[in-house]
């Protein structure tokens, strides 16, 4: 399922929230993907506005940011 959130985000162009692992943390960003490999993705940090590379294994959960409100899911009426 990450890996469709992934490819939704680069084929649109649209920025998604994920949650990765780093060292001991857990961490939640919101990204645009620009480029994708089996391995890496290359993505735009929407919060920073700086490029960053993530593994993508390292990925527990990605979402289209529009679903989210102040970390909250919104859902479907």
């Amino acid at each position: 399922m990450v890996n469709n959130w992934l490819k939704y985000s680069l084929i649109n162009y649209k920025v998604i929230t994920i949650m990765y692992i780093k060292g001991l943390e857990i961490i939640q960003q919101k990204i645009q993907v620009l480029k994708m490999d089996n391995e890496y993705i290359k993505v735009l940090d929407i919060d920073k506005w700086e490029f960053s590379t993530f593994k993508i294994e390292n990925i527990l959960s990605a979402i289209d940011a529009k679903l989210i409100d102040d970390n909250v899911i919104i859902k479907d009426k």
